[in-house]
């Protein structure tokens, strides 16, 4: 039996300290500790019944038991369909966000048979529970109010510490925020965060709500700014509602986002993570917020996790590309391209459209449970085609495209390996099936896998039309269609990918130097 825990990498995520300010450190050294007291929120929000695993796995001493734990935040393997490796209950759809046993179709009767109570129960920010037979929601600042007050205290102190006016507003503002379960103000607050510490905190991505789509998890990654290659992106900024208009959709569609103002760039080297941010599989970057109603108001911020695209392409995506490019594709992988592509894709997640044609519910909404990997699907597909318009725009070279698709097709095969129940992997499945249907992704008499750029080029602008049609439309059913037909591998893959289990690491377990005991205190 290989044990979940021995699909990771162990990387060690070494700090300079020097390079942080002296008065950035006592503040980052009280972040960090808020941070993590989000794990035990988090752990109940996989799972009710997670404290309970937690301990009875604890008990047994069995480390790499207990080891796997830590890394999917319960005893489900993300890599393997969430199929149980202690104990035998199936993890529920909802995670923890809702009943146990309450189904899709009692959820939403009982929306539409009481329309005051929908938008609390389908908020990002309550759960669901059963109170005299009702389906109640109840706020994350009631539920988690023991961990979030304390959190809090800590956010505020760090307030105090820093120097920074924009960061002393923002901790103070998501300090509130914990309290009160109003995010609006905070959210905005941390979009025009200009400091040199970056603290993403609070309850943002909804993957782990399986049933809808609707819960956001809480999670942090606290980081410090690279100051060089945060001004080198700053570009992509400033050009994006010309790569919005540049995309192949209908007027009508493209009026649906209305123009933003700058959505900020900030790389950073990460020095913690916490909750959703540290389980599983390890995100490259991020845009947020993701709610709607913040979006429209404050827009989005992207940050990109520098040191840890470096782990990842040096342990896992060079790896796998030399199993399944041939010689010349796999030359032209690279870390640039790697990096620019992802800062395409997150600024790929703020294009397209950003409402239903019917204008009745978001496009998050009407997908519910279909909208993660669809919308993952666009951001990725968009990044590609971005790539292609930037080369014609002449800031990048035929080189350049080479490489983007060379490491495109790399990160193809990475991802699968995340599992067909993971939105990122279902995503890049569909990619690989569209590709290969239209002859833009080959595959030699060798079994070794190469790009004919002009058939890739068509190919990626047919998809992207396609599904920002989907998201437009809201038809959950036409997306479950979408996904049934090419969201699949053919078991010439499957297998391919199953005999390197234990060769190559599907993904990264990070041991970040900032995060023991008076790392700051001792190196003011």
């Amino acid at each position: 039996m290989i044990f979940a825990s021995e699909k990771f990498a162990r990387v060690r995520i070494s700090t300079d300290v020097q390079a942080i300010r002296p008065e950035d450190r006592p503040v980052l050294s009280l972040i960090i500790q808020a941070s993590h007291l989000l794990n035990p929120i988090y752990l109940r929000q996989v799972s009710s019944l997670n404290p309970q695993y937690k301990q009875e796995i604890e008990d047994t001493g069995n480390r790499r038991l207990i080891e796997s734990f830590r890394i999917m935040a319960g005893p489900w393997d993300r890599l393997d369909g969430d199929k149980p490796f202690y104990g035998s209950i199936e993890k529920p759809l909802g995670a923890g966000f809702y009943p146990a046993d309450m189904t899709r179709e009692e959820f939403l009767e009982w929306c539409a048979s009481h329309p005051e109570q929908s938008a609390a129960l389908t908020s990002f920010t309550t759960i669901v529970r059963r109170h005299h037979g009702d389906l109640v929601a109840i706020p994350y600042s009631h539920a988690y109010e023991l961990e979030l007050q304390k959190a809090a205290d800590l956010l505020r102190q760090a307030a105090g510490l820093a120097q920074n006016a924009s960061l002393a507003r923002f901790l103070s503002s998501r300090a509130d925020a914990l309290l009160s379960n109003d995010y609006l103000c905070s959210d905005g607050d941390w979009i025009a965060l200009d400091s040199d510490i970056e603290c993403i905190y609070g309850p943002y991505e909804t993957y782990e709500d399986r049933l809808f789509g609707y819960k956001a998890a809480f999670g942090a990654c606290i980081g410090y700014r690279v100051a060089r290659e945060t001004a080198r992106v700053a570009h992509y900024s400033k050009i994006a509602d010309a790569m919005h208009e540049a995309l192949p959709i209908s007027a009508e569609m493209k009026a649906t986002r209305v123009p933003q103002p700058d959505s900020p760039f900030v790389v950073i080297d990460v020095l913690s993570t916490s909750g959703d941010a540290r389980s599983g599989i390890q995100t490259l970057a991020c845009v947020l917020p993701n709610d709607p109603a913040v979006i429209d108001k404050y827009g989005t911020k992207k940050v990109m996790l520098r040191n840890l695209q470096h782990a990842k392409f040096d342990e896992i995506l060079r790896p796998i590309a030399s199993h399944f490019l041939d010689q010349g594709t796999l030359d032209d992988v690279s870390f640039e391209a790697f990096f620019r592509h992802t800062i395409l894709h997150e600024t790929g997640h703020s294009l397209g459209p950003k409402g239903t044609a019917s204008g009745n519910e978001t496009i998050i909404h009407a997908l519910a449970d279909m909208y993660a990997p669809i919308e993952e699907c666009k951001a990725d597909s968009t990044a590609t085609y971005l790539s292609f318009w930037l080369s014609e725009r002449g800031e990048l070279s035929p080189q350049d495209i080479r490489e983007t698709c060379a490491t495109l097709l790399a990160g193809i095969f990475r991802s699968l390996r995340f599992g067909l129940e993971q939105a990122h992997a279902r995503a890049n499945a569909i990619q690989l099936s569209f590709y290969l249907e239209r002859g833009a992704i080959v595959q030699s008499a060798t079994h070794e896998f190469s790009c004919d750029l002009d058939a890739l080029r068509q190919a990626n602008r047919d998809l992207v039309a396609q599904i920002c049609d989907i998201e437009y439309s809201g038809d959950r059913e036409r997306a479950n269609a979408f996904l049934s037909r090419y969201a699949v591998l053919p078991d010439s893959i499957q297998n391919r990918l199953a005999r390197l289990e234990g060769e190559i690491p599907v993904d990264i377990v990070c041991h970040y130097d900032a995060e023991a005991p008076g790392f700051f205190d001792t190196q003011s």
